[in-house]
């Protein structure tokens, strides 16, 4: 089989939502759950797929991964944890990079070392450092850019 990348439909709310936060419980258990799954099911349906571009990363109808961009930022890169490993993540991003451009920018959490290590090895470099307070976790967070808008 092999991994396929398509537009995001309404009916994928479901499966986007599970995905989601079995994602974020897998890499990030720091965070505090501040939702219930109800809510962040309703929150993909009606914020993320009807105000943002999601692409998402199938593999024979079952949903790997998915991205989702504002103009030119990165908002989210979701990869089911059993499709770590397999470049779910790398297509997404890279996909996103030909349609954003060298503007691409994203938020990431510090303490998320593997998402870090994988947008530094996909070009990024950290342009400021947060302390949390702009974001719902309250998590120290950092911003990356891709180095070539930083003439790296």
């Amino acid at each position: 089989m092999s991994i396929m990348l398509r537009a995001a439909r309404r009916e994928d709310a479901d499966a986007l939502s599970a995905l989601f936060l079995a994602a974020r419980r897998h890499s990030m258990p720091y965070l505090p759950e501040q939702h219930s799954d109800a809510e962040t099911r309703w929150w993909m349906e009606n914020v993320v797929l009807a105000t943002r571009k999601v692409t998402v990363a199938d593999e024979a109808d079952e949903v790997l991964g998915f991205s989702a961009t504002h103009g030119e930022h990165l908002d989210h890169l979701y990869v089911d944890p059993a499709a770590l490993g397999r470049g779910v993540g790398s297509l997404l991003l890279q996909k996103c990079k030909a349609e954003c451009g060298s503007g691409l920018s994203l938020y990431v959490f510090q303490k998320n070392i593997r998402a870090r290590d994988f947008y530094e090895r996909h070009g990024f470099a950290c342009a400021a450092y947060g302390d949390g307070s702009d974001n719902e976790e309250n998590e120290p967070d950092a911003i990356y850019v891709l180095r070539e808008a930083l003439g790296q």
